[in-house]
């Protein structure tokens, strides 16, 4: 569970992060692009989470191609979700059990700030 984001959740904060990948989902009968971000951080520098996957929004897009190690700003709504498996199989459900865990939405003013070397730890701000 992202416990950093728990605080934060029904709010809107400014955020910086490493772009790592694109990628895509399916669900409830649709599909779409997504991305990974990795050393999700607060406009303060505190992290709040070691990765996390966001939708790819027109606000992605407009900021141009990414690619893996560029620093990203943005704005972006926390909020809660139940991960696990949520089906009859009890088998499964003991495998993964439902849980609380936190996600970002509605990711607004997305912008590329800089560049992360290729193994360095970014002390971001």
């Amino acid at each position: 569970m992202r416990t950093n984001l728990q605080g934060l959740a029904g709010r809107r904060v400014g955020l910086t992060a490493v772009f790592w990948q694109y990628g895509t989902y399916r669900g409830n009968g649709c599909c779409g692009k997504s991305i990974l971000l990795r050393h999700v951080r607060d406009l303060s520098g505190r992290l709040l989470a070691d990765h996390i996957w966001i939708n790819y929004t027109a606000g992605f897009d407009a900021a141009g191609e990414f690619c893996r190690g560029d620093l990203v700003r943005f704005t972006a709504g926390v909020d809660e979700y139940v991960k696990g498996y949520l089906g009859a199989k009890i088998d499964d459900r003991l495998l993964r059990p439902p849980a609380v865990d936190y996600c970002l939405k509605f990711p607004r003013r997305v912008e590329k700030i800089g560049r992360v070397e290729q193994g360095a730890s970014p002390g971001l701000r």
